[in-house]
């Protein structure tokens, strides 16, 4: 939806502003941390065996249900150039295109954006602050960008981290995913970042491996609309998968 020129700018603003936002180290989609460093550090704690129960869940349309005033606000609070925050304003209230009107949504922050990230990072600071001040011993937490993973010793311990969780989304307008949200034992193994960590080891989660095979399809059809015969589709297919297995195996031998 962004012009060229709108996009060279928007990451000139997010590299200009992202040491002044708010960046907690729970928050692992932030640049220098990443998915590999989060499974790793989710990694290292089960292996204290200190933990028993776990809660993973992430926030239904998280960019699409954000607050423009929430955002405004943020920038406000810890930006303080005026040219980065006028243009942080024109970012926020960006209008579309549908139907042949133009409007501009009422919440909400584009996806496919270099600023949005940071922004999104960002406005969830404090619920990152709260669960890391709590008893290392007693309650791991980490967040990528809406995705949260609570592991507690006791069962208690997690009732407690659901409910704090559940009230802070909904002081910002915000819902769990019902349909992306589990709450157990940890022996009953959980899925985080699409890896699932159970009592086998560390495998492919069933999530992970069903979008593998939704890719591939998708792959094979968009290769034979293009011209391709069905043994090059099925070629291209392959060395896709052969990524694929390749980045699964990096990534466990990494944790």
């Amino acid at each position: 939806m962004w012009s060229a020129q709108d996009a060279l700018v928007l990451k000139w603003l997010a590299l200009s502003i992202e040491h002044q936002l708010p960046q907690h180290e729970a928050c692992m989609h932030l640049r220098g941390r990443g998915v590999r460093r989060s499974l790793q550090e989710a990694a290292e704690k089960l292996k204290t065996g200190q933990y028993r129960f776990v809660h993973r869940t992430d926030i239904r349309g998280y960019y699409a249900h954000i607050r423009k005033p929430q955002i405004i606000a943020l920038v406000n609070r810890w930006v303080t150039d005026p040219v980065h925050r006028q243009l942080i304003e024109q970012y926020v209230y960006y209008s579309v295109e549908r139907g042949g009107e133009i409007h501009t949504p009422v919440c909400g922050i584009p996806r496919s954006c270099a600023l949005s990230p940071l922004i999104g990072g960002s406005l969830l600071y404090h619920i990152d602050q709260h669960f890391r001040e709590m008893k290392p011993e007693d309650v791991f937490y980490v967040r990528y960008m809406d995705d949260f993973l609570l592991l507690t010793r006791t069962r208690w311990q997690l009732r407690r981290g659901i409910a704090q969780l559940a009230e802070y989304l909904e002081l910002s307008g915000f819902e769990r995913h019902p349909e992306k949200t589990q709450t157990g034992r940890l022996e009953s193994g959980f899925d985080w970042l699409g890896l699932w960590f159970g009592p086998d080891g560390i495998t492919p989660s069933p999530r992970a491996l069903r979008n593998h095979h939704d890719r591939c399809l998708r792959l094979f059809e968009q290769a034979r609309k293009r011209g391709a015969s069905e043994e090059e589709a099925r070629l291209r297919v392959q060395r896709y998968r052969e990524r694929w297995v390749l980045l699964v195996i990096n990534e466990r031998r990494m944790i």
